[in-house]
């Protein structure tokens, strides 16, 4: 029974910990993040016309997809962008949502890339 203790209060530590350390980030913030990220996976088509942008970024546990209608002077705007992370429940705007903005607030875990100490 003592090892089922000491597993649970290190559970209850680890969970502690992951709420410790999420941030709170701007859908603006996340778009940006995903743009200029390194590993960021970027592809685009053209439908008619008309040319979509389609992002994808995977930081640690953390998914964050983005769909951009690019316009012709070569600006692109936000259609869709939506992150994804384990035990918590996906963050979504869309464009198309009235009650959506990209300027809406969302908590996420730790994005930032750990420096040294």
């Amino acid at each position: 029974m003592t090892s089922s203790w000491k597993h649970l209060l290190e559970q209850t530590a680890a969970a502690i910990r992951e709420w410790l350390q999420r941030e709170n980030h701007s859908f603006a913030e996340l778009a940006e993040l995903i743009r200029h990220h390194p590993d960021t996976v970027r592809s685009e088509r053209t439908w008619l016309g008309l040319t979509y942008r389609f992002y994808s970024l995977t930081l640690a546990d953390a998914a964050l997809r983005m769909e951009t209608k690019v316009a012709h002077n070569g600006n692109e705007r936000i259609l869709s962008l939506s992150l994804h992370a384990p035990r918590t429940k996906a963050a979504v705007y869309r464009s198309y949502d009235e009650e959506s903005d990209l300027s809406d607030v969302v908590t996420t875990p730790p994005l930032a890339e750990k420096t040294a100490p």
